[in-house]
Parts: C-alpha cells; sequence; structure tokens
C-alpha cells in the first residue's frame, strides 16, 4: 500500500531534493556556512555548501550515486519551484495532509481484522518506508504540493494525453519480458481450522492444544472412513470465521510465498503443496495451529501466453497487464515534461547565482 506512495515519492525526488521538508522534520538549525548558490523568484534563498553535502550524502545513502553538480541543480530545482507555488497561490496545509494520511489509514486497514491504532499505523509507514513519520508527512506535503502546481500550470494539457497503446507495442513489450512472465506452481485450498491455544497458564495451554489435536485427528479420520464430508465437517468444526461459512476456501497458495511459508512453517507449508485435487489431509500442524486441508486445484509452474490470465486469482490477462504498464509509462512521461517545462520556465524567470 505505501509502496505506490514511495514510488511516486522517488521520482519526485529525482526533481526535487525535498531539503526543505527534511530540515524542517528534522527539526535542525542550519549552520551558517559559505553559499553554493542563491535563488530568488521572490525572495533570496542561499544554498549553502554545507546543505550541498549533506544532500549528496542522503542520495549516496539511497543508493544514487549523483554528483555534486547534479545535487546542486535538483536544490536549485526544489527552492525555485517551491517559489514558484508560492507565488502562485498554491499552498497545501496541514488539515489536506492529515486527511490524506487518514485515507491512507482507512486503505491499510481495509483488510485488517483490528484496525490500527496512531502508533502501529506510524511504525508501520517508518518500516515500509525506511523514514520517520515527520520525513513521510512532509514527503507527503510536497508531493500534493507538486501534484496541485502542476495540475494548476498544465491541467488542461496533461487531462488530454494520448494514452493510446498499439497491439504491435504490446508484443514487443511481451517479447523483451517474456521470461518474466512465469505463473508459480499452485494449490488452492480449504481448511478446518483450531488455532493453538492463547491460555496464559502453560499446561493449561499444553492440554488444550492436546485435545485440539487429537479432535481434528477424529474428525480426518470420520472423513477418510466416509462417515461425514469434508464440506459437512468445516462449518460443524472449523475455527476460522472468515473461511468456515465458504466450505473452508481460504484462497490460493504459491510456492514463492515465502511470507506464507514463514508463517505457516516449512513442513506444513511443503505438505500442503505436494497434495492433489480433491485430496483430503490428515491432521496437520502449522505455526498458528492445527489443520485438515483440503486441495481444490493444483496448478503446475509455467511460463504465461500472451492471453493467460497473471495468476488464478485474477481475471487480468498478461495483455491488458502490459497495456496498462505502457499507458502508465505514458501518462509518467508526460508529467515529467510537463515539470519540466515549469522548472524551466521558472529558472528562467529567477536569479540565479551558482559559487
Amino acid at each position: 500500500m505505501f509502496g505506490k506512495i514511495t514510488k511516486k515519492c522517488l521520482v519526485m525526488l529525482a526533481l526535487l531534493s525535498l531539503t526543505v521538508a527534511l530540515s524542517a522534520a528534522n527539526g535542525s538549525t542550519t549552520i551558517i556556512s559559505s553559499p553554493a548558490a542563491t535563488v530568488n523568484l521572490i525572495r533570496n534563498h542561499a544554498i549553502t555548501n554545507e546543505e550541498v553535502d549533506r544532500e549528496v550524502e542522503n542520495y549516496r545513502r539511497a543508493g544514487m550515486n549523483l554528483s555534486r553538480v547534479q545535487v546542486l541543480d535538483i536544490m536549485i530545482n526544489d527552492e525555485v519551484f517551491l517559489q514558484g507555488a508560492e507565488r502562485d497561490g498554491v499552498v497545501v496545509n496541514d488539515m489536506q495532509v492529515q486527511q490524506q494520511l487518514d485515507a491512507i489509514k482507512a486503505e491499510a486497514n481495509r483488510n485488517l481484522p483490528t484496525p490500527l491504532t496512531d502508533e502501529q499505523f506510524q511504525s508501520l509507514i517508518q518500516q515500509q518506508t525506511g523514514v520517520t513519520f515527520d520525513e513521510y508527512k512532509n514527503a507527503l506535503k510536497e508531493q500534493m504540493l507538486v501534484q496541485m502546481y502542476l495540475m494548476t500550470q498544465k491541467g488542461d494539457e496533461l487531462q488530454n494525453i494520448d494514452l493510446t497503446v498499439t497491439d504491435s507495442e504490446i508484443m514487443d513489450f511481451y517479447r523483451k519480458n517474456r521470461q518474466n512472465f512465469y505463473s508459480p506452481e499452485s494449490v488452492k485450498l480449504a481448511h478446518i481450522f483450531i488455532p493453538h491455544s492463547t491460555e496464559e497458564d502453560e499446561s493449561a495451554r499444553v492440554s488444550a492444544d492436546e485435545e485440539n489435536a487429537a479432535l481434528l485427528i477424529d474428525v480426518a479420520n470420520k472423513i477418510k472412513a466416509g462417515e461425514m464430508t469434508f464440506e459437512e465437517a468445516v462449518p460443524k468444526y472449523s475455527q476460522d470465521d472468515g473461511s468456515k461459512n465458504i466450505a473452508g476456501d481460504i484462497g490460493w497458495l504459491r510456492i514463492d510465498n515465502d511470507q506464507a511459508r514463514a508463517g505457516f512453517g516449512d513442513e506444513f507449508f511443503n505438505q500442503v503443496m505436494a497434495m492433489q485435487p480433491g485430496q483430503v489431509s490428515p491432521m496437520l500442524e502449522s505455526n498458528v495451529g492445527y489443520h485438515i486441508v483440503k486441495v481444490t486445484v493444483h496448478t503446475d509452474g509455467n511460463l504465461l501466453s500472451i492471453d493467460d490470465t497473471l495468476n488464478p486469482e485474477t481475471t487480468v490477462t498478461v495483455r491488458e497487464y502490459i497495456r496498462n504498464i505502457l499507458q502508465s509509462q505514458k501518462q509518467q512521461e508526460a508529467v515529467q515534461k510537463a515539470l519540466d517545462e515549469i522548472i524551466v520556465d521558472l529558472r528562467n524567470q529567477a536569479r540565479i547565482r551558482t559559487y
């Protein structure tokens, strides 16, 4: 979810260094040093050599080995853009930033059983972006400012971008990247599930787990003997509220899903991946509890053709996916061109001196 925001911020960083935003987030006091450049569109602003050195190091830590001259040029773009937005009355206030943060948090909560607290949300942002929450807020504010100023200056032009993608362009992209369109081995499965006990007392916890394991062993034996079907047993015994009313269906498991492997444990994961369609397992223990698993579909890994779906869980084909990628690239190129034009225009209006 935040990955999208982060990618946009990185694109913006190629144009705007965010020096002003990051300095504010850090609450630092600028130490006066010799100027590397001065920028004056609506006010005179000095960019010091110390600030340039610090920004060069920031880019280096981010894996972007830019020269000192390149970084200074970016910082000049940053300052002239911010002054231009201010001059033309484009402002992003704290309430607008908070509304955007609330929307991001709501999206994060959409697939979670328990809503994130403010502290958990901030921690999640820091984990996924690698910056502090204050830095993230300021980067988000800068991003919103860029978008708003861009639309005031180039909105009509950007709304009329030609996003047509030809079949020839799609096939050319597919041929060059065919090896990346691979569907790994997958199984679609359902389960009867009882979680591990959460009793605080160890003896009570062990006793409860033993009782639950014995219960599912008995249920699995009855299913194998034909005394009940898997589907009949699901609503009667499963404690997974998310799947018990849909025949235990928990979707697809892919062989390359390292997160699921870590969550369930290697032994459980490997046992399930080895099952065949229609097969019902004996009682299996995972890292999270006890299961009886039924595999309904098992697909082998294969290279995808242009009109295959990307994976069994979607109706989007490779062709449609490539079309979306190419349209996005055309849109990004148009946005980049518009931003470059704005910055060139602002630089021509400003008095800029480099030392």
